[in-house]
């Protein structure tokens, strides 16, 4: 019994100097960033790794790598979706960007110049710019893929903006031909790679405190 009743007495302090901890640590930090997702259509699914980033004062920047990937694609289809937003909690204002990094489509993939020397690679001749990738893949399909932000900066003291990422393929694009061949290569692909989104989207997000 006395054995018991120790080894509960030293578990209740363990998870009270734990507990104590965890205050001390979250009170040392004056200025929090907090982001989510905060919609998810169904044929859409996303990784994003955990963020709960605490800085202690002065300039910085926080960065995120989000994966989105389509199941598939037709003519048609519902418009998909899908929102990050930030909160600012801190008492200055701050820009945000951002950068599509890599998009597969169907069996092609594009790789920017920034990903690669992200990854210590050397540049490859068929490499776009980040900035070349997000027009091909807004302007150069019969849907359009596009990343936008609601405001180029956030608000000090409880400031919210969004980062969205969406698709879109009308069923009357008005280019039929085009609507017909890419919907019998999306269909195609999907019969062969029935495992294997159409689309799959690396972009990097990123959250940079303005000076005072």
């Amino acid at each position: 019994m006395d054995n018991s009743n120790n080894k509960k007495k030293k578990r209740s302090i363990f998870k009270s100097s734990r507990l104590i901890f965890l205050i001390v640590l979250l009170a040392s930090n004056t200025l929090a960033w907090f982001i989510y997702a905060t919609k998810v259509d169904s044929n859409v699914s996303v990784h994003v790794r955990a963020w709960n980033v605490l800085f202690e004062a002065g300039d910085h920047e926080v960065t995120n790598n989000v994966s989105v990937t389509v199941d598939s694609i037709f003519p048609g289809m519902e418009d998909y979706e899908y929102e990050i937003r930030a909160y600012n909690r801190s008492e200055v204002s701050a820009s945000l960007s951002y950068q599509v990094l890599r998009a597969r489509i169907l069996d092609t993939e594009y790789i920017s110049s920034e990903y690669r020397q992200m990854l210590g690679q050397e540049a490859q001749a068929t490499d776009l710019t980040s900035a070349q990738l997000e027009s091909k893949l807004a302007n150069d399909y019969p849907f359009s893929i596009t990343v936008a932000t609601s405001s180029g900066t956030i608000s000090q003291e409880n400031g919210i903006e969004t980062y969205t990422l969406s698709v879109v393929w009308p069923y009357e694009s008005g280019h039929d031909d085009i609507d017909t061949l890419w919907g019998t290569d999306a269909y195609t692909f999907k019969e062969t790679n029935p495992s294997t989104p159409s689309i799959d989207l690396l972009v990097k997000i990123t959250i940079t405190q303005n000076p005072n």
